[in-house]
């Protein structure tokens, strides 16, 4: 299933699901045909010994597998919290500059939250890729604006204040980034893939005549396996990441106040506003 997942990262999860259920029930079968070529007979000890076996190794290891794509799920979850309480934080120091380069500073965050809420919102990997590309090239321009507005006060603990938040806030960035572009180990898939053809061999093997429960039973393994993928995949899987802590920091900063519009000098020399 990883390697398929690999080869077409864009294919819908209901493909990769539906290939992972077709590929056990061909592994039943196969069991069930080699039970079949051996003539009826019971099963003795060490053959329900073995698929029990496998069946409880493999149902470890998806529980293995899951816990390692929820856990960085939640650190996704909540690294969204974090950036937006860091540039929440920002705003509000903002507040102290005076009305000129508090109005252009604030220009500059509103843009840059509008693109931190694109890249959460990202799609497939590559609008993700191309939003943190935006996201880099905003933040150049913030630090930029940033280092300009403090000059006069470069040395102050106000000047501190507002340059510790910028930070935090563009390092979360980063590290949202480096948390969605993890995934879960390939070896580790392709070990849970071949298990899973292992424990659908010795089901066909052992309850050739079973049928139905098989099948419901390789139903339940397909799902298990089709949602650790999903939680693995955070801009096309199905399961993503609630961004409404950025909505929220985005409403609240509310649209540009008409009094604190930007001045600036047209070529003929007298002040517009901006």
């Amino acid at each position: 299933m990883e390697s398929f997942s690999s080869s077409f990262p864009y294919a819908p999860l209901w493909v990769l699901a539906l290939v992972f259920f077709a590929s056990l029930i061909l592994a039943r079968e196969l069991g069930a045909f080699v039970r079949a070529r051996q003539g009826p007979r019971e099963a003795g000890e060490s053959e329900a010994f073995a698929m029990t076996s496998v069946l409880g190794l493999l149902a470890l290891l998806i529980g293995f597998t899951f816990s390692i794509a929820l856990s960085r799920y939640e650190a996704r979850r909540e690294l969204v919290v974090k950036e937006a309480n860091a540039i929440g934080t920002t705003w509000l120091r903002m507040q102290m500059l005076d009305d000129v380069d508090r109005a252009r500073m604030e220009a500059q965050l509103r843009r840059y939250v509008d693109a931190r809420v694109a890249f959460g919102q990202a799609a497939t990997d590559a609008e993700e890729l191309a939003q943190y590309r935006r996201t880099e090239a905003l933040q150049t321009e913030l630090w930029t604006a940033l280092m300009s507005v403090i000059a006069p006060f470069r040395d102050s603990p106000r000047a501190s204040l507002l340059v510790s938040t910028a930070n935090e806030s563009i390092d979360l960035a980063a590290e949202r980034f480096a948390t969605r572009q993890a995934h879960i180990p390939k070896r580790i898939l392709r070990l849970l893939w071949l298990f899973a053809l292992l424990a659908a061999a010795m089901v066909g093997y052992e309850r050739a005549s079973h049928r139905k429960s098989t099948t419901v039973l390789l139903i339940l393994f397909t799902l298990a396996a089709t949602l650790v993928v999903d939680l693995d995949r955070p801009s096309t899987g199905k399961i993503n990441v609630p961004q409404q802590p950025m909505l929220d920091l985005r409403d609240s900063l509310g649209p540009p106040s008409p009094a604190a519009r930007i001045p600036r000098v047209s070529p003929a020399g007298s002040t517009t506003q901006e």
